[in-house]
């Protein structure tokens, strides 16, 4: 993110809704003062306690799903539960990311070398899929075609690549839409609550068919899965309504970078080392 001083709005391209007309759904509020931080907050915390959630969070999602099959079921709620905090909190951050950069392209070439750095032991101890820098990188990318590119082919064409590609990643296509959500809603009183009700929303309803079927046996075995979505991404809202705008006295950049794929190692090593076997793919359910 840039050191210097935050964008304004007059600094920002005004963006092109996928037919090519300003305004539309990812329109971004250029013909109004965009703030440089939430309108709902004057303290708040920083991008750095926001990366340090995240990083919690992310934790006990990995240690929920390596471990699952010998986590009791209260844990296995708690951990899971909490880790449904993760992705939102990375697709707030990805946003402020690509407005406040200084070299939008070092930013994506810095994201595609920790995804492949990151898919080797994502792969081996999480699942067969795109990890979530994956992810992130093809969200970039949506959010550049859609705000940047003016010609309405090469705009659509963008896009449709970057959600195909999502669809091989860890939280498919509701990756990229929640990051244009959350981008589109930038300016507004509640741009938080409003992106964040399609994770919600999605989430529940694939998962409650699961719960409930599984409840009818008698077993809760289901339950940590709902609360990934119905707790952990709900209580995204008041974390990120807390925000201030501001990266914070200790950014450590290549920190948060780093601790993805070397956490993931030093989880699934742990495990084959006290189980002598590879853990079930847990990621995707």
């Amino acid at each position: 993110m840039n050191k210097g001083k935050l964008q304004t709005a007059d600094d920002r391209p005004t963006l092109l809704t996928p037919g090519g007309s300003e305004g539309g759904p990812f329109a971004r509020a250029a013909r109004q003062p965009q703030p440089t931080r939430p309108l709902w907050t004057s303290r708040g915390i920083s991008s750095f306690w926001l990366k340090l959630a995240a990083i919690v969070a992310m934790t006990c999602d990995h240690v929920g799903l390596i471990f699952y099959p010998h986590l009791p079921l209260e844990a296995r709620c708690v951990l899971i539960g909490v880790g449904g905090l993760t992705f939102p909190v990375m697709a707030f951050l990805l946003v402020e990311g690509y407005v406040h950069t200084s070299n939008l392209g070092r930013y994506a070439l810095r994201l595609l070398a920790f995804a492949l750095v990151s898919e080797v032991p994502f792969w081996l101890f999480l699942g067969h899929e795109g990890n979530v820098l994956f992810t992130l990188l093809a969200s970039l990318g949506a959010l550049w075609f859609v705000d940047r590119v003016d010609d309405a082919l090469v705009r659509t064409v963008g896009l449709g690549g970057c959600l195909a590609a999502s669809l091989l990643c860890d939280w498919g296509v509701v990756g990229p839409a929640l990051v244009l959500l959350f981008f589109t809603f930038r300016a507004n009183r509640f741009g938080v609550a409003l992106p964040m009700a399609l994770p919600i929303v999605m989430g529940v309803s694939s998962t409650w068919g699961s719960f409930a079927g599984a409840l009818g046996e008698g077993s809760w075995r289901n339950l940590p899965f709902l609360l990934y979505y119905a707790a952990g991404c709900t209580a995204a809202i008041p974390l990120l309504s807390l925000y201030n705008g501001t990266r914070g006295t200790h950014p450590m950049k290549w920190f948060f970078y780093a601790y993805y794929p070397a956490h993931i190692a030093v989880l699934g090593l742990a495990y084959v080392v006290m189980f002598g076997s590879m853990p079930s793919l847990m990621v995707g359910w």
